[in-house]
């Protein structure tokens, strides 16, 4: 699915960047593809007058950014190093500016068909504060991006880098948009043998008064007749792959991870629409929670950006 376009691997050689990396050297190696390890230097950082609350002089800058330039390529070149003993044709660069716009630039101007990226899995006040670099590189990736933290559920062994692929699952709300996402998930399942789980979360409306129980019941059991209809739909137009149907109901993200606890997912592969400003704020995002909260590696797709860079988009299901 992703022969012979780049791998991108952004790095802060942070001890989660160290947990993500061998995915991106098995997903290199896998697909014949240039792997592209990448440090930003946080331009935050050199800025004259004062970065994070230190006052710096435009000489002091200079010296503070050649220095760490230098140090990000020695570290970079062991990485390279690494991932060549493994068989992998490597590119690194050492850029500047914000690391979630260095990102998703370099993907572009690299041609990469995906961004492995760590998360740190924050929650609460720490990540609404500070934010999530890999939060926003889910959200305006052109091209897939594959989220991992530590710990969690493995399909890459680290000693070998081989990927053991075995239970895939993808969430559905049965739109064309998710749609169009799904043959990445039928692709990989193809590629590595593994099992499909479709999964698709009734969520009970907020809005509706408690005291109107028998209208909740009767709205619950006819999204769920509708909702299984259109999983039966879904499972009957998948070909070559053993699939599996799940019906849930509650939260979507919630659920989603406990599905993941529950079937033992190697990998979830979800659309994301890429919301920004405040209805970002305001509803967030089912992909960038799960990407955030769930116990395995999760393969975040935009849909309306899925050409980006693969060579051929994946077989439609």
């Amino acid at each position: 699915m992703f022969t012979e376009s780049g791998v991108l691997f952004p790095t802060d050689f942070s001890p989660f960047a160290r947990y993500a990396m061998p995915y991106a050297v098995a997903i290199a190696r896998q697909y014949r593809a240039t792997l592209h390890l990448a440090h930003v230097l946080d331009s935050a950082v050199f800025s004259v007058g004062g970065g994070h609350g230190i006052w710096l002089t435009k000489a002091d800058s200079d010296n503070l950014l050649a220095s760490m330039r230098e140090h990000a390529e020695s570290r970079l070149a062991n990485l390279a190093e690494k991932a060549e003993d493994a068989g992998v044709e490597t590119q690194c660069h050492v850029v500047k500016g914000k690391p979630q716009n260095e990102t998703i630039r370099l993907a572009r101007e690299c041609g990469c068909g995906l961004v492995v990226i760590p998360t740190h899995g924050r929650s609460g006040f720490d990540r609404f504060v500070y934010g999530s670099v890999c939060e926003k590189v889910v959200r305006q990736s052109p091209v897939p991006v594959l989220s991992i933290k530590h710990p969690e559920h493995d399909f890459v062994a680290e000693d070998d880098f081989t990927i053991r692929l075995e239970r895939v699952l993808f969430p559905t709300d049965f739109s064309e948009f998710s749609g169009q996402a799904l043959p990445y998930a039928v692709s990989l399942c193809r590629e590595f043998g593994a099992r499909l789980t479709l999964v698709h979360v009734t969520e009970i409306p907020l809005i509706m008064p408690e005291f109107l129980p028998e209208t909740v019941t009767t709205l619950d059991e006819t999204a769920e007749s509708s909702a299984r209809e259109s999983l039966d739909a879904m499972t009957a137009r998948i070909e070559d792959v053993v699939v599996e149907a799940e019906l849930r109901r509650g939260l979507a993200h919630r659920e989603i991870c406990q599905a993941v606890i529950d079937g033992d997912v190697d990998l979830v592969v979800v659309p994301t629409h890429g919301r920004s400003g405040i209805a970002q704020v305001l509803f967030g995002s089912v992909a960038e929670k799960v990407a955030r909260l769930a116990p395995c590696p999760v393969l975040t797709v935009r849909p309306q950006a899925r050409a980006g860079g693969f060579e051929t988009a994946p077989r439609p299901c």
